[in-house]
């Protein structure tokens, strides 16, 4: 391919967007185990607020000097391998696309794109070992010709949708309370859950009161607290009831499309949010659809109110309640509206150690779980990656806005901001495009515009109108 002598790409050089800086730097030439990629488009997550808001501080950053070594986030692209070193020669092609398992592990050491290792918010970058040699093997998942670029970029948050519905707690418990302990008792043994623990209550009377729960670690550490009957269903419950908290942002967007896109749906869908806006695009977004799938979708602004009515939308209860606020309160106030043999899904991430007073009793009489998960792994990543590629799960759909690069320090305050209801995905090089949002475009690029489908909703067409101007 015609390559330039040197390219763009951001650095974060400490906390805060005041460090975030685009530079122009040299391109180098793979050496004989590397390969030298293309980044074609790059969705921004809330996971770079993180690092924005904690720079050196963040914890798979610890010990790192951003002034001296800064950081190129962006793992959530779609690449082009653009040329190869002699040791690769027979295991790529110039032209080849891939998307990118972020979360690498390489040699027990967990590194990640866009974190450790140069992320997709730069024209060009160089993929090594750790990447084409981890832990797992190849942290590249190569992408179907006929998925466009941001439908590409967009699996990996799509696949951490998926896998917190991959539920696999069906194992035997790590911890078992097989009589009733005391309150103390329980907040004491809870404490010794190892990473992706189970503990199983099989109480034979109620606890005397609700009881601390680190819900952080059921995030964060996949911990998981189940009953003593079989309750390993992993996956919303057709024809049930559900209730999304805080589900008007671009995650909940997803989980939203998601439930309504199942084979068998939920029979209604409560989501609650505090803005207006965001609320009416779900509205635009998916009202239509959850009209032919026959749910009823049901949005309530929990700020200004009125309040839902739980029982009347629910009055045995709810079968499935996902969290994706990170709110003590919604998983305090909700867990007790749970159904029979309904689930509770912190989806959100609140830091290890928060708690929230729970009434666990709950979970042994009633056969309720409360499960977590953070993060997706490349058997997600695959499973989202066949579903966008066989045509039933159009990940492009959840696509709110597009920049050019010289626009990813707006479009990271946009996404603080929650400026966008949907997800933002930056092009690295498509020059002159300000941060835009699809419906938008109609000023800004027509071409590009007639090509969406309903004005609203990315397509194929879209991107390669894009391209070409």
């Amino acid at each position: 391919m015609n390559l330039p002598t040197s390219y763009k790409r951001w650095h974060l050089y400490g906390a805060g967007l005041e460090s975030v800086r685009l530079e122009t730097v040299p391109l180098t030439m793979p050496g004989p185990d590397e390969i030298l990629v293309r980044h074609d488009a790059c969705g921004i997550c809330f996971s770079d607020i993180k690092i924005i808001n904690l720079g050196g501080e963040h914890p798979r950053l610890t010990g790192r000097d951003l002034a001296s070594n800064p950081v190129v986030m962006g793992h959530e692209v779609t690449l082009t391998v653009v040329a190869i070193g002699e040791n690769r020669a027979t295991q790529f092609v110039i032209g080849d696309r891939f998307i990118v398992q972020a979360d690498v592990y390489y040699k027990g050491t967990n590194l990640a794109y866009g974190y450790a290792i140069t992320g997709g918010m730069s024209q060009y970058g160089l993929i090594g070992s750790e990447l084409l040699d981890g832990d797992e093997g190849c942290y590249l998942l190569p992408l179907d010709a006929t998925s466009n670029d941001a439908e590409g970029a967009l699996v990996e948050p799509w696949a951490c949708v998926e896998a917190s519905y991959r539920w696999v707690h069906g194992t035997e418990p790590t911890l078992r309370f097989d009589t009733t302990p005391t309150p103390d008792e329980f907040e004491a043994k809870a404490k010794t859950l190892t990473k992706n623990g189970v503990a199983l209550l099989n109480f034979d009377k109620p606890l005397a009161r609700p009881v601390a729960v680190d819900v952080g670690r059921v995030h964060y550490d996949g911990h998981a607290y189940v009953g003593p009957r079989s309750n390993t269903r992993n996956e919303i419950l057709g024809g049930g009831v559900s209730w999304f908290i805080g589900a008007a942002g671009p995650m909940g967007m997803m989980h939203a499309q998601r439930a309504l896109a199942l084979p068998e749906p939920p029979r209604v869908l409560l989501i609650t949010d505090r803005h207006d806006a965001r609320l009416q695009a779900v509205a635009d977004r998916f009202g239509p659809l959850a009209k032919e799938r026959g749910v009823e979708l049901i949005l309530c602004n929990v700020r200004t109110g009125p309040e839902p009515d739980l029982k009347a939308i629910a009055l045995g209860g709810f079968d499935d309640i996902v969290v994706m606020v990170p709110s003590i309160e919604a998983i305090e106030q909700s867990f007790p509206h749970l159904a029979e043999n309904g689930v509770l899904n912190v989806f959100a991430g609140l830091a290890r150690g928060t708690t929230a007073k729970i009434d666990v009793s709950d979970i042994c009489f009633k056969n309720v779980r409360i499960v977590g998960t953070s993060g997706s792994s490349i058997a997600d990543m695959y499973a989202v990656k066949e579903k966008l590629e066989a045509g039933t799960l159009a990940t492009g759909d959840s696509l709110a806005a597009i920049g050019g690069l010289e626009t990813f320090a707006e479009g990271l305050a946009a996404v603080k901001n929650s400026r966008f209801s949907g997800k933002t995905v930056i092009y690295p090089h498509i020059e002159n495009l300000p941060l835009t949002a699809l419906p938008d475009l109609k000023t800004i690029r027509p071409a590009v515009y007639e090509k969406l489908r309903d004005g609203q909703f990315w397509t194929d067409e879209a991107e390669a109108a894009l391209t070409a101007s």
